[in-house]
C-alpha cells in the first residue's frame, strides 16, 4: 500500500520524519475537570502511521497549494480493514491531537470532533510542512494508539531556530523554574501560586517532541502538589527536546514551551 496521497499540489505522508520559553494563552474549554491525575515516564513514541492492528488514512484533502487546507483522517483496522467508529472518552475528549512544525514551532494542542463514520478534519491555516500527531483510544483497547502524518503543500516556509533553553520563566504573572520534568511555580512575587486550574481532568499536561524524529510522548502531573508540577525525573532518551507545559491559570489555558537538552 502506497503512504503517498497527492491531491493538487497538496501532500500528505502517512509516515514519521519530515530561547526563551513564550506562553500561548486562549480560554479554557467548559470541561469538568475530575478523574486521578498520575505522573509516569512513558516511552517515547516515533513517527509512524500504523501501530498495533491500527492503520491512519487520509478521507479527502480540500485546498490549493498556499491557502487553507483541510484535511479528513479516519483510522482502519490492518486485519479486517473497517474504519473504526468508537473511541472511549479519555482526559475527557475522544482525541487528542497535536500539530506542530518539523522545526518544533507553532505547537497546537486540539481536539477534532469524530463523526459518526469515525472521520475527524484538521485545517492547516499556514503554508508550508506540519507534523500531526493523533492520540486516540479505540472502544476495547486498554492503551492509547498514537498515529502520525506529515502534511506540506510544498510553500517554502523559512525555518525558525530553536530558542535556547532557559528553565526559569515568568508567564501570565507565574514564575516557573524547571528542574527536570518537575516544575515549581510561584506567583511572580515569590508567593505561593494561585489561581491554578486543572486542564481535562490533570492538574497539568506535558508533551515533549524530540528534534529530528519528531518522537513524542504525553505526561500528566501528579495531584495534589501545591506549587508544583511533577512529571518525573527524564525523559526516557536522550536528545534535544521542545516540553509544552499546559495548565489553567484563572480560566485562561496556559501552554509554555521549554527547550532541553537531555544527555
Amino acid at each position: 500500500m502506497s503512504v503517498w496521497a497527492r491531491l493538487g499540489a497538496f501532500v500528505v505522508v502517512l509516515l514519521g520524519t519530515f530561547g526563551t520559553a513564550y506562553a500561548m494563552g486562549e480560554r479554557m474549554p467548559g470541561h469538568t475537570h475530575s478523574g486521578h491525575s498520575h505522573s509516569h515516564v512513558a516511552p517515547l513514541v516515533p513517527p509512524a502511521f500504523e501501530s498495533g492492528n491500527y492503520r491512519l488514512l487520509t478521507d479527502s484533502v480540500v485546498g490549493a497549494k498556499g491557502e487553507p487546507r483541510v484535511v479528513s483522517f479516519h483510522l482502519q483496522t490492518i486485519d479486517m480493514e473497517e474504519r473504526v467508529t468508537e473511541f472511549q472518552m479519555v482526559h475527557e475528549a475522544l482525541l487528542h491531537a497535536v500539530m506542530i512544525r518539523p522545526d518544533l514551532s507553532g505547537y497546537e494542542h486540539f481536539h477534532p470532533t469524530i463523526s459518526d463514520r469515525g472521520s475527524w478534519e484538521v485545517t492547516l491555516d499556514e503554508p508550508g510542512q506540519w507534523h500531526l500527531i493523533f492520540d486516540s483510544t479505540p472502544k476495547g483497547e486498554s492503551a492509547p494508539i498514537v498515529l502520525s502524518a506529515n502534511l506540506d503543500d510544498e510553500v517554502s516556509v523559512e525555518p525558525v531556530p530553536l530558542p535556547a533553553p532557559d528553565d526559569d520563566v515568568v508567564v501570565d504573572g507565574l514564575h516557573l523554574i524547571r528542574s527536570g520534568l518537575n516544575f515549581n511555580v510561584y506567583n511572580e512575587d515569590g508567593t505561593p501560586a494561585t489561581g491554578l486550574e486543572p486542564y481535562l481532568g490533570q492538574p497539568a499536561h506535558l508533551v515533549a517532541i524530540r528534534q529530528g524524529d519528531l518522537s513524542y510522548v504525553h505526561l500528566h502531573a501528579m495531584s495534589e502538589m501545591d506549587g508544583m508540577f511533577m512529571f518525573g525525573d527524564t525523559l526516557p532518551q536522550p536528545g534535544t527536546y521542545r516540553l509544552f507545559l499546559q495548565f489553567g491559570h484563572n480560566g485562561t489555558l496556559l501552554t509554555i514551551p521549554f527547550t532541553v537538552a537531555q544527555p
